[in-house]
């Protein structure tokens, strides 16, 4: 899982930030994502930070049309 867990920051991701998560394929996450997480939880994610197998399966479960 990602530190900060995935389930802390998700849904209050901007939509814009949703995108550029739901566009990768296994890259790092971007730093307007990473940005975003440290804003909302106050943790700065490692730089070389990728989403988990156990990520994609909660980002599965919380879709949620995004503009």
């Amino acid at each position: 899982m990602t530190d900060p867990e995935i389930h802390t920051w998700w849904p209050l991701l901007s939509a814009e930030a949703k995108h550029a998560l739901e566009a990768l394929d296994g890259e790092i996450i971007p730093d307007l994502v990473r940005d975003e997480v440290e804003a909302l939880t106050g943790v700065r994610m490692p730089r070389e930070e990728r989403l988990t197998m156990r990520d994609w399966d909660f980002i599965r479960t919380q879709r949620e049309a995004v503009d």
